[in-house]
Parts: C-alpha cells; sequence; structure tokens
C-alpha cells in the first residue's frame, strides 16, 4: 500500500514538474520580423509597432522592417499618421507582411494654405496640419509646446522650461535670415502677425505648418522663414449650450543637479590639502538655496452655443506659474470670444473676434545657477554680525550674493494685450446667378484687425543691498515702456468651381 503510494506521489510530480516545463516554454518570447507597407506597396518609415496591452514596441526603420520580442499568441497594434490603425494577431508567426490602408477621413481633413483652405488629399506643398486629437498633453504656457516633435522639419526647443516667461524657439528649414529674425510668421484665424501668447492652447483647433516657399510665398517676405497658421475654435452649432472647464496643475524640479563639495568636503579635501581657500564658517548648498520647485496651474472656462447661422464661443482663463528660480513667476488673465452670423438668405457673413491679456511676471536672473556653483559652501548666507543683513560677497570669485540679488532687487514687467478683428463678407453668386450655380462659389470679404501689445518693465536695488553698499549708491532703479500697434486691411475675393472631374480654385485681393 504504502509502495503504490509513493509510485503515485512519484508521477504526480513528474506530471507537475513537465507541466511546469510546458509552460515555460509556452511562455517564451519569440522574435517576429516584418514589414510595413501601404495599399501601393511602398513601405512606410516610422510606422509603430506596439503589443497590445503593454508598452512593447518599436518603429519601422527607413525600408520599412521591424523587429519585435513578443509573446506566440500577441497582438501588434500598428499605426502611422494618415493610415487606419491595425490590429495584427501573431498567432506564433515570426515573419509579417503588414498593409496599411489610407485614413480617408483623415486626408479629407480641411488644411489652412493661407487666405483659404484646402483637402488635405489635394495638397502638392509641404504643409503639415496637426488636429487637436494629435496634440501633446503638455504642462508648459508656450501653444507651440503641443506640437513639439509632430511636423518634419520644424524645430520647437526650450531652453529654460523651468522659466515660465521663457518662450520656445520656433525654426522652420533652419536659419534663412540674419536680420530679419528667425522665427516663422503667426496667422491667428487668418490675421498675420498676431502673437502666440496671447492665445489660450484650449482654444486651439489646429496648426497649419506652411514650410516650403511655394506655400508660404503669398504672405511675401513675412513667410520667409515659414509659417504657422493656427486656428482657433468656434461656437458649437447643434442648437445647444455647451459649458466646459479644464484645470491643470504641474511641478518643475531640477532633473540633474551636479554634485559639489558640501561645506565638510570643502574643509576637508580643498583646504585639507593645503589649496587655495577660506573658511568662513557657514554651511550652505547654494544650489538648494536659489532653487524650488516650480508650480504651475491653469484654468479655463468656455461657454459656447449657437447654430450654422447664429453660433459663439467665449473662455475666459487664469495662469500662475512660478520658475525654478525663487524670483520668476508669472500671472495672467485672459478671455476669448468669437461670434458668427449669417443673414438667413445667405447673403452676408459677419464675423468677429476679440482677445485681451493682462500678464504680470517678475523676470528670472539665470546668473544665479552659475554663482551658486561657484560660491564657497562655508559662506554664510546672513551676515552673522547683521542677522538682517545678506552676507556680503565682496572679494570672493562670486562677487554677489545669488540668493540676495532674488530675494532684494526687483525686475518686474506688466504687459497689455488685446487682438481684435472683424469680417464682413458676401456671398455674390445670389447676386450675379440668381438662377442658382451649384457647382460654383464666388465670395468676397473685407477683414480689418487690430494688435496692441504694451510692455511696462521696472527693476529695483533697495539701499540695503550689499551690492549698492558696495557701489557707494543709496538704491537704484530703471523704468521703461513701450507700446506696438498693428493695423491690418485686407480685401479677398475667392472662387471655387468644378467642371467634370477637374477642380479650379483662384484667389485675388489687397492686404
Amino acid at each position: 500500500m504504502c509502495k503504490t503510494k509513493k509510485l503515485f506521489l512519484n508521477r504526480l510530480l513528474l506530471s507537475m514538474l513537465y507541466l511546469t516545463l510546458s509552460l515555460g516554454v509556452q511562455a517564451q518570447d519569440i522574435l517576429v520580423h516584418g514589414v510595413v507597407k501601404d495599399e501601393t506597396g511602398e513601405t512606410l518609415i516610422g510606422a509603430s509597432v506596439v503589443q497590445k496591452g503593454t508598452t512593447v514596441g518599436t518603429s519601422t526603420d527607413i525600408n520599412g522592417n521591424f523587429s519585435i520580442n513578443v509573446p506566440p499568441k500577441a497582438t501588434l497594434v500598428v499605426s502611422y499618421m494618415g493610415f487606419t490603425t491595425q490590429e495584427v494577431i501573431v498567432n506564433g508567426k515570426t515573419s509579417l507582411t503588414i498593409v496599411l490602408k489610407e485614413d480617408n477621413q483623415e486626408i479629407d481633413e480641411v488644411v489652412v494654405v493661407g487666405y483659404g483652405t484646402m483637402d488635405k488629399r489635394e495638397l502638392t506643398s509641404a504643409i503639415s496640419h496637426v488636429g487637436e486629437k494629435d496634440f501633446l498633453t503638455v504642462s508648459s504656457l508656450d501653444p507651440s509646446m503641443m506640437i513639439q516633435g509632430k511636423v518634419a522639419g520644424v524645430s520647437i526647443t526650450n531652453t529654460g522650461s523651468g522659466d515660465p516667461n521663457n518662450p520656445a524657439s520656433i525654426q522652420i528649414r533652419g536659419v534663412s535670415s540674419r536680420s530679419a529674425g528667425l522665427g516663422p510668421l503667426i496667422v491667428i484665424d487668418g490675421v498675420p502677425g498676431g502673437s502666440l501668447t496671447n492665445i489660450n492652447p484650449n482654444d486651439i483647433a489646429s496648426f497649419d505648418v506652411l514650410k516650403d516657399g511655394a506655400a508660404s510665398a503669398i504672405y511675401g517676405t513675412r513667410g520667409s522663414n515659414g509659417v504657422i497658421v493656427v486656428t482657433t475654435k468656434k461656437g458649437s452649432k447643434d442648437g445647444q449650450v455647451h459649458t466646459s472647464y479644464s484645470g491643470m496643475y504641474s511641478w518643475d524640479v531640477i532633473q540633474k543637479e551636479l554634485k559639489m563639495m558640501n561645506a565638510q568636503q570643502y574643509r576637508d579635501v580643498r583646504l585639507g590639502w593645503g589649496d587655495t581657500g577660506v573658511d568662513l564658517g557657514g554651511n550652505i548648498n547654494w544650489l538648494d538655496e536659489v532653487s524650488r520647485t516650480g508650480v504651475t496651474m491653469q484654468h479655463t472656462l468656455t461657454v459656447s452655443g449657437g447654430n450654422d447661422k447664429n453660433n459663439y464661443r467665449i473662455s475666459v482663463d487664469y495662469r500662475d506659474a512660478n520658475g525654478i528660480d525663487l524670483r520668476s513667476s508669472r500671472e495672467e488673465y485672459g478671455a476669448r470670444a468669437s461670434v458668427m452670423h449669417t443673414t438667413k438668405n445667405g447673403l452676408f457673413t459677419i464675423m468677429a473676434n476679440a482677445a485681451p491679456r493682462v500678464i504680470d511676471r517678475n523676470n528670472a536672473d539665470w546668473s544665479v545657477f552659475k554663482d551658486a556653483i561657484e560660491a564657497n559652501p562655508t559662506t554664510p548666507l546672513m551676515n552673522p554680525e547683521n542677522p538682517s543683513q545678506y552676507y556680503n560677497f565682496l572679494g570672493q570669485v562670486v562677487s554677489s550674493n545669488p540668493v540676495e540679488r532674488q530675494r532684494l532687487e526687483t525686475n518686474h514687467a506688466d504687459t497689455r494685450m488685446l487682438d481684435w478683428d472683424g469680417t464682413v463678407k458676401l456671398n455674390l453668386l445670389p447676386l450675379l446667378a440668381p438662377e442658382g450655380m451649384g457647382n460654383h462659389l464666388l465670395t468676397t470679404q473685407l477683414m480689418f484687425a487690430d494688435h496692441q501689445y504694451s510692455n511696462d518693465n521696472t527693476w529695483f536695488r533697495p539701499s540695503t543691498s550689499t551690492i549698492a553698499i558696495n557701489n557707494g549708491r543709496e538704491g537704484e532703479a530703471s523704468r521703461s515702456y513701450s507700446k506696438e500697434s498693428q493695423h491690418i486691411v485686407e480685401w479677398l475675393t475667392n472662387y471655387q468651381g468644378s467642371f467634370g472631374l477637374h477642380n479650379v480654385k483662384g484667389m485675388a485681393g489687397y492686404s
């Protein structure tokens, strides 16, 4: 009986071991090679291949090929801009050929090309369209960061992202001018010369980037560095009133701090080895003293409504941001309103937009980070003999107290912005051809726009500053004020018609 029981247990253990080995073999990943093509047989470069439900993924190379380690029963999700996303079951195969179909909905997308629109399928110039569904979710106050890395040939960088007052740099096709600036022309809702500073990211519907000369030539020399056309959201047309709220909180921290000697290491190593230097009795980590965790919050409230003939959209926003340095901050209040009215017979359409913004900012002093790295860590923050006064750095390599410069000195700016425009559009066909011409469209419109920007800058250093004391001054101050105004008048006439299989578009105007 005991022998039979022992034999049964041995068989059971062998069965469990065999099952475990079988599961281990089945769980092993396999290397899958493949190629991604379109319906014409052209390979797709940079197509995304991701194992469904995981973050395991890769992209196709210059020949459209990819390789990925996945379980035999895995499902691959293959996607590429302009094509319908496809799911492919591996089913133990090690070689795959994947053909993606064009996304007709995206190909039929309307692209703004300058003083007009075209279907995406008709484009021959280098124009990139980025819609709201493709925007990046970013905490930056700069709207351009929403399309960073989304458009080939467009470089968007911000070398001081921890400073809320530092805008991103945008370059299209590289540097093309030494004296006319390096940035592209910004066109907002058809009005050239706008500023991205006066746009709430939540109000943007799409970006159209006109990259080559053919695409941007219509704007003349202003478009020599490329053109970014921004289209803002308009009122809803379903007859209902819609309200929405959007809020965001974010934090900025120094990601990689340089490893420096603390005060005790400075005493033991540098002074202990006889190097030049002096022990001033303090124990300060100056990089920590000049920096902080930057906090940013954004709030937007939107109301929109209307129908095809009459609609409106109003948004108000509040943004408050502090940089990673002790002084930089930015507080702003803004709004954007747009209305559209079309007469009952469709003869006239009136459109108007207005966008005011108030920005109060304290500017950073970026040199404090260099000074914090170079400062003697044994230097006290405050003067031991007068605790209400900052320690005087006179005679040191770092000539002034970096914390004092941020805490005592004021570098403030008030910015006021107002963009507004109005357009009257006339449908000429009902006047010229009362019997109707269904395949043709002829309109003329007159637009007036106004940009008004002002900046009031103040700087102040009190008499208690050690810098003022060392310079023998009873405090220092300066103030500057600038105001800029731009008026735009444009008259445009657009024609669009179809003759059989051929479409014809024409535009004439004055700016």
